[in-house]
């Protein structure tokens, strides 16, 4: 089934379905929006549960009998699930507190897939201007379905070194990639 619109954070919700294991039952999925990558969890017959802060997107999201969405702070959100999710959500809270959050979310033996942004440094990440004409190609060529939902956005404030080293304290083993279109990607496995 063909997505609706394309945007920077639906480009990786392929990446992100791969890392969801055989064995999951259960996912939540972090700053849901209109529910387009919980619905594509539920569509692999997960349980899923959606949490946005903005009442506003969620009213714009469609429940089915597996996926259910509702307001809240994923800070404060108790239970542990078998997969966390979480697209261009990190940046929008304290970085070290939304990593132990992720965390404490994920189930022993679980898996938290991430694509985030980071604050862009030239000095730092000059090698990523190579990727800038791939960017322009890449968007280029998914127009004119580029668009999406009418949300909150927020420039991040962390830089890429400063997520790496609070991924490599909070959540050992994690793995971190820059991507591109401005991303990057976290996957980390809860040990059992």
């Amino acid at each position: 089934m063909r997505d609706p619109y394309w945007n920077h954070n639906t480009h990786y919700h392929p990446w992100l379905l791969a890392r969801v294991p055989e064995t999951a039952r259960t996912a939540l999925d972090i700053g849901c929006g209109d529910g387009l990558l919980a619905t594509k969890l539920g569509r692999r017959g997960l349980t899923v549960r959606g949490v946005d802060l903005d009442p506003a997107i969620l009213d714009t999201a469609t429940p089915s009998a597996n996926v259910t969405f509702e307001q809240g702070d994923f800070l404060d959100l108790p239970g542990t699930f078998d997969v966390v999710t979480a697209v261009a959500t990190l940046h929008h809270v304290p970085l070290r507190d939304g990593l132990t959050a992720l965390r404490r979310l994920v189930a022993p033996g679980g898996t938290l897939a991430v694509v985030g942004l980071w604050k862009f440094n030239p000095r730092t990440d000059y090698p990523y201007l190579a990727l800038l004409p791939a960017i322009v190609a890449i968007d280029a060529f998914h127009r004119p379905p580029l668009g999406g939902p009418d949300v909150a956005l927020r420039d991040p404030e962390t830089t890429y070194p400063e997520i790496r080293t609070a991924a490599a304290d909070l959540l050992p083993g994690a793995h971190l990639r820059r991507r591109p279109l401005l991303r990057y990607t976290l996957v980390w496995h809860k040990p059992a």
